[in-house]
């Protein structure tokens, strides 16, 4: 995602400035991610936030602000298929667009050839009471997931680099080269040196690929506060 900005925490820092001098106390804190979707491209990204609206993960909410024409597509795990949604060049979603997409889900983004869009995740942080740790599932064949906190982390880091099995193959998305970067992990579970530089930055979805059962991942809260 190499055009990708990402801004986050910045309300989180700055509630926590106001929290030490009012001595009110508030365990909420607001964050975004900012992705600079430009026209005619593809994007995998992924939203880290907690939902603050009743609708907020709908993808007719979650991607009201893009273009006219541009396409949405989820992985859906047991049929091992994309289900895609389109906004079409009028503005309207198709029907099938009251579609959910969970918390830390990877999607792809279509953007349409004559337009380009600010794409922003919005939400609360997740804190300790709303996701000490997340639990996120995998299955045998493609799983497709992000990093489950808006925070950067080295990827060889992660419970979801850790957790894989030997001999899976985690892929991102370069938007601007049109193709996947693939880092794998070789039958006696280490990283290849790609995968042991790499980066994960906030907002960044990935395609996961074993062969082996399907099983839980299991990520604890990386920052202290909230």
């Amino acid at each position: 995602m190499k055009k990708t900005t990402a801004i986050l925490l910045g309300t989180l820092i700055a509630s926590s400035a106001a929290l030490a001098q009012s001595n009110v106390l508030s365990r909420n804190a607001v964050g975004y991610i900012k992705i600079n979707a430009e026209s005619n491209k593809l994007y995998l990204v992924s939203n880290p936030f907690v939902s603050m609206g009743t609708n907020d993960d709908v993808v007719t909410n979650m991607f009201a602000s893009l273009p006219n024409s541009v396409s949405v597509s989820l992985w859906n795990e047991s049929s091992q298929a994309y289900e895609t949604f389109t906004k079409s060049a009028r503005g309207a979603w198709s029907a099938n667009a009251t579609t959910r997409i969970d918390r830390a889900d990877a999607v792809f983004i279509r953007m349409p050839a004559n337009a380009g869009a600010d794409m922003y995740f919005m939400g609360e942080v997740p804190d300790s009471t709303t996701a000490p740790s997340t639990i996120q599932s995998r299955v045998t064949g493609i799983t497709m997931l992000g990093f489950p906190y808006p925070v950067a982390q080295p990827f060889t880091n992660t419970s979801m680099a850790i957790d894989a099995p030997n001999g899976s193959s985690v892929s991102v998305w370069d938007a601007d080269a049109g193709s996947y970067i693939s880092y794998t992990k070789s039958a006696r579970g280490a990283w290849d040196a790609a995968a042991q530089a790499a980066t994960i930055a906030p907002g960044q979805g990935f395609v996961i690929r074993s062969t082996a059962s399907g099983s839980d991942i299991t990520t604890d809260k990386p920052y202290d506060w909230p």
